[in-house]
């Protein structure tokens, strides 16, 4: 174990110290990318860099991109209700929690105007901005709601003199782990849990599973969409897309766990946690390796010859001999399943 830590830290300071000789080179080649990693990881291990990889650039809206946001907003709350099966007629009286929200809360304000009793935006790695842009932000977002949803969105948020959450109706809270907030927030008193490409930056994300049950009322759900991609760290230099599932754990833990990058779980690891924790649960692959593009329809399994095509089993073949253990014995669809939706419904509650 020393041994290993040894070579951890000879890797982070070289990395560091030879940043400017190796910064192109990265591009190239796989040991140089995992040094990065590591180096970036540790800097934030060690607090020396605080937030999370890509964080910062939403930091500002330009007034053209309010729009769009405010549709992908909708859009992501939408699927929520469509995957829970509820209407917007449920959320009237609902407690909800959105986990890793960012700099915004957009998705619980949704909530909030659709009548949710009270809402909550926890986030491991940035507080909630309150400045001018997220003002117009919501502002404009406002404007887009009907009478009925304007009175439910103006009892969680005031939008002047600056933009404040209001208490009893609405909370932020920042650089804490939903486990930690358990008494603060009220054990089993919420409904539904959500997050949009949160889950696989948790390392081991089970405590995280834990502490949403211990949350959850019986009979509430966790609605979660879940990138099971490796956010470029190999894949936008031109490596192969599964490049990441080659790394040793050993290794790969020190790019990843305090830097918020994808933790290497697949579809296997989510259709089985219904059976851990005693959940009813359903996957759903909504994207196929190599696009961006959504699925027409979820899928509970990609079907070969109609989702994915035989230059996407070729793709997979490809790099098979070369990945961990565990992934090798995957099927092509589980390998080809690039994002899901994860929901999982507690016993109990109302039949």
């Amino acid at each position: 174990m020393k041994k290993r830590l040894l070579v951890v830290v000879a890797i982070v300071v070289i990395a560091i110290v030879s940043y400017p000789l190796w910064k192109n080179a990265a591009r190239r080649n796989k040991w140089f990318l995992i040094a990065t990693n590591v180096a970036q990881d540790s800097l934030r291990r060690w607090g020396l860099n605080s937030g999370q990889i890509g964080q910062d650039a939403a930091l500002k809206w330009p007034e053209s991109e309010i729009p769009g946001h405010i549709r992908k907003v909708r859009a992501i709350y939408d699927q929520y209700l469509h995957y829970a099966g509820w209407t917007p007629g449920s959320v009237r009286g609902k407690r909800v929690i959105e986990l890793g929200p960012g700099y915004t809360i957009g998705v619980p304000l949704m909530f909030a105007a659709d009548g949710a009793d009270y809402v909550v935006g926890l986030d491991k790695f940035v507080p909630l901005a309150t400045g001018s842009d997220f003002g117009l932000l919501y502002s404009r977002m406002r404007d887009t709601l009907t009478d009925a949803q304007k009175a439910g969105f103006d009892r969680a948020i005031a939008l002047q003199p600056a933009v404040a959450l209001k208490a009893g109706h609405a909370t932020y809270i920042d650089h804490k782990e939903l486990a930690d907030c358990i008494q603060q927030l009220g054990p089993a008193s919420y409904d539904m849990i959500v997050s949009n490409a949160v889950i696989e930056e948790i390392y081991d994300p089970m405590p995280s599973f834990k502490a949403q049950d211990a949350a959850l009322r019986p009979g509430g759900v966790m609605v979660h969409r879940i990138d099971l991609r490796d956010y470029g760290m190999f894949s936008k230099y031109g490596f192969h897309p599964l490049e990441f599932l080659t790394v040793p754990d050993w290794i790969y833990r020190r790019m990843v766990e305090g830097s918020g990058q994808p933790d290497r779980r697949m579809v296997d690891y989510y259709r089985d946690l219904g059976t851990k924790m005693g959940y009813q649960t359903e996957v759903w692959v909504t994207k196929v390796l190599g696009t961006d593009k959504d699925l027409p329809e979820p899928r509970r399994e990609l079907r070969a010859g109609v989702d994915y095509q035989e230059q996407d089993r070729g793709l997979v073949a490809e790099i098979r001999p070369r990945l961990l253990e565990r992934y090798r014995s995957l099927s092509d669809a589980d390998l080809l399943s690039a994002s899901i939706v994860f929901v999982g419904r507690k016993p109990g509650g109302q039949k």
